[in-house]
């Protein structure tokens, strides 16, 4: 019998690096004022405080007249597509997104490294609406930059791991997550959320070529991360339990499944930031394990549940792992 579990291809808009303000610009081009205020968006969306966050736009008029200045109007604007992409609204954010990065290149030449980072964010908006042409042409033009720095270095393989997931090339994703991984620990963040969510796709890859034990091994490493590293919010949790879900689901092992599942749907629960399609592949995963267990009724329950979720799909951004074996 031929059955399918959904897991999510996570690509955050907040990015895969929560590098402050001042590491996107080292050669002091930005204001102290400018890094402080877009410091204090970056700190609330790592908080989960999003409306917070783009209430705190109304303090600056966005764009030529920023408060500012010009050199500071592209970071600012892309904070707000961060922000609103977290929010949901994904043409609104590309849309930002794209303004950044003419802003961008009026002020930098075509090959400065500092246009990695609205890239990656328009990469990661393209993606998310399944725009996977386009999101292929943006890694292109990442791939156009001199990146000496690894963390630059790693924010590229990363997106490009999780673009070649999307296609379905599994293979090829699982060095260009080794190459990302490689990369953080030449500036010591091995530790750090950032890397367990290369972890975390790594062991998808694995997952979906049917190398269970190394899926498992590398979750391992995941969930160290996530229960020791300061910096954890409970987005990585999140991603970390539906994919060892999805694990335990091709294993077979119902239980085990529904309780992760169950965890990651309590935690998202809680925190705003977790897009609605993303909460209700984690609902509609929890409903297909419940009645594995024949608990039907319950499974009724949260079946309503997802359903009653509106929004944009992830398209793409969500991966069919078939095959699981009915037990």
């Amino acid at each position: 019998m031929r059955v399918r579990l959904l897991f999510i291809v996570y690509a955050s808009a907040v990015g895969i690096w929560r590098a402050a303000a001042q590491d996107l610009d080292p050669s002091g081009r930005l204001s102290a004022a400018c890094i402080e205020f877009n410091q204090r968006i970056v700190d609330k969306l790592e908080s989960g405080q999003l409306a917070e966050a783009e209430a705190a736009f109304s303090d600056t008029t966005i764009g030529n007249e920023s408060n500012f200045g010009q050199s500071c109007a592209w970071l600012t604007l892309s904070n707000r597509a961060r922000v609103i992409y977290m929010s949901g609204r994904f043409i609104e954010a590309e849309l930002l997104a794209q303004q950044s990065l003419r802003i961008v290149d009026k002020l930098y030449s075509p090959n400065d490294p500092i246009r990695v980072h609205p890239l990656q964010l328009l990469w990661s908006v393209q993606l998310q609406q399944g725009k996977l042409g386009k999101a292929r042409q943006t890694i292109q033009s990442m791939r156009t930059l001199p990146l000496d720095k690894p963390l630059d270095r790693a924010m590229l393989h990363g997106a490009t791991a999780a673009q070649l997931q999307a296609e379905g090339r599994y293979k090829e994703a699982e060095p260009e997550y080794l190459r990302a991984l490689a990369a953080t620990d030449e500036v010591g963040r091995r530790e750090t959320p950032g890397a367990a969510t290369l972890l975390v796709g790594l062991a998808t890859s694995q997952l979906v070529q049917d190398r269970y034990l190394d899926a498992d091994r590398t979750l391992d490493r995941a969930l160290a991360i996530v229960n020791s590293a300061q910096d954890t919010i409970p987005m990585d949790r999140v991603k970390f339990l539906g994919v060892r879900a999805a694990l335990y689901a091709r294993q077979g092992k119902w239980q085990a499944a529904g309780e992760d599942l169950r965890s990651a749907i309590s935690l998202a629960d809680r925190d705003t930031r977790l897009d609605p399609a993303e909460l209700k592949t984690l609902l509609l995963n929890y409903v297909y394990v419940l009645r594995k267990t024949h608990r039907k009724k319950e499974a009724r329950s949260v079946e309503a549940r997802a359903a009653a979720i509106h929004g944009p799909a992830l398209r793409n951004a969500i991966v069919d792992v078939t095959e699981l074996v009915s037990k």
